[in-house]
């Protein structure tokens, strides 16, 4: 669909207008509720709304909407995932038409939904012609519907809308990229800078040590231990800086780059295990979340055990992805309750329909298993 299909020249500077209305600067959810407002208006239509498709291209993962009050939303249940039409415009993959939903090929609205007469679906294809989502419109008067003319001003909307959600997804990628660089910065001016003038001064406190004597001696050993705590504190903000959750490699990437970290720069011998099978049998939230609670497991490992081996093994137990972690660390008693570090791997596991075991004894070191169900 090109511009020049479209008849009438108002509509077509209604549709360049709407275009350049868009606040491009703007967060992505903004971004897409201006849209999915300008669809709307551009037609006329009282109800509009976007939808998200999920990444396997079959269903839907959100859904925005306006015209609707937020009890009229309450009403409607939960966000639809395609049915009906919003799935018939899945498939189609393109414009979808229909006079009057309430006909007998299309199924009735669920309970609570506000009345809607006609419908107009059209795909949000970005670059490379591929289907991102889809807006759709609805009227709510018999006597309205929507013409050929509407199809082909809301498909071209559709297509320059694709347009900007790729500009806007670049622009959080580049944004991304520069976090990340600087983050690496960061860490390798701490380690090879901050640490390294750090092991100086130990070394020159070292050297006078033995020519020191009673309260001199006593605080030269007492600022070696704090130098000591000290690099341990600036190598630990270094594995955290390196390793916030990140996008676009596999859970046994993510979680072996972890794992080699800890073995590598923070000088604990570490071991991963990790069944081949998981990577593609877990939905991504689960792939994320374990990420970030094996991250906060080593950083608790890293920060009081006083361990000189750490063991992580990742699997598939039935239904649940299992992560366990043990080390041959100091160990600690349960009696007083979990520590923070504790508290949020517990909450993490419970947000996600899971649970997160501890078994640890003084001087016996630490197991920590977290479970999760994987299609959480």
């Amino acid at each position: 669909m090109s511009f020049h299909e479209i008849v009438d020249p108002r509509r077509l500077h209604a549709l360049i207008e709407a275009m350049l209305l868009i606040e491009v600067e703007a967060p992505l959810p903004d971004i897409l509720t201006q849209i999915t407002r300008m669809s709307a208006e551009l037609v006329d239509a009282p109800f509009g709304a976007l939808g998200v498709l999920h990444g396997d291209g079959t269903r839907l993962a959100e859904f925005i909407t306006v015209g609707v009050s937020d009890e009229e939303r309450d009403a409607m249940g939960p966000s639809p995932t395609g049915h009906g039409v919003l799935g018939q415009t899945i498939r189609a993959r393109r414009p979808v038409r229909v006079d009057d939903l309430r006909g007998d090929d299309n199924p009735n609205l669920p309970p609570g939904h506000p009345p809607m007469h006609a419908f107009l679906g059209v795909p949000i294809v970005t670059r490379d012609g591929h289907v991102w989502g889809n807006l759709y419109v609805t009227t709510g008067d018999p006597g309205r519907s929507f013409s050929e003319d509407d199809e082909r001003l809301l498909e071209a909307f559709g297509r320059a809308a694709g347009i900007v959600i790729d500009q806007a997804n670049l622009r959080r990628t580049l944004r991304d990229l520069t976090v990340a660089e600087e983050r690496e910065r960061l860490a390798r001016d701490l380690h090879d800078t901050v640490i390294q003038r750090l092991f100086g001064v130990g070394l020159s406190l070292q050297l006078a040590l033995p020519q020191s004597e009673g309260d001199v001696a006593r605080r030269i050993d007492s600022a070696l231990e704090e130098l000591d705590s000290t690099i341990q504190e600036i190598r630990t903000t270094i594995f955290e800086i390196d390793h916030d959750a990140t996008s676009g490699a596999t859970l046994r990437q993510r979680a072996g780059a972890l794992v080699a970290e800890v073995d590598q720069r923070l000088g604990l011998r570490a071991g991963f295990e990790m069944n081949s099978a998981v990577s593609g049998a877990v939905s991504e939230h689960v792939a994320d979340q374990s990420v970030l609670a094996l991250r906060e497991i080593l950083s608790n490992v890293v920060r009081h055990a006083q361990a000189s081996d750490v063991s992580v093994h990742v699997g598939l137990d039935d239904e649940d992805l299992v992560i366990t972690v043990s080390d041959n660390g100091v160990g600690f008693t349960l009696e007083g309750g979990p520590g923070r570090g504790l508290r949020n791997l517990r909450t993490r596991a419970q947000d996600l329909g899971g649970e997160c075991r501890v078994e640890s004894a003084e001087n016996y070191g630490t197991l920590v298993t977290w479970r999760v169900p994987k299609g959480a």
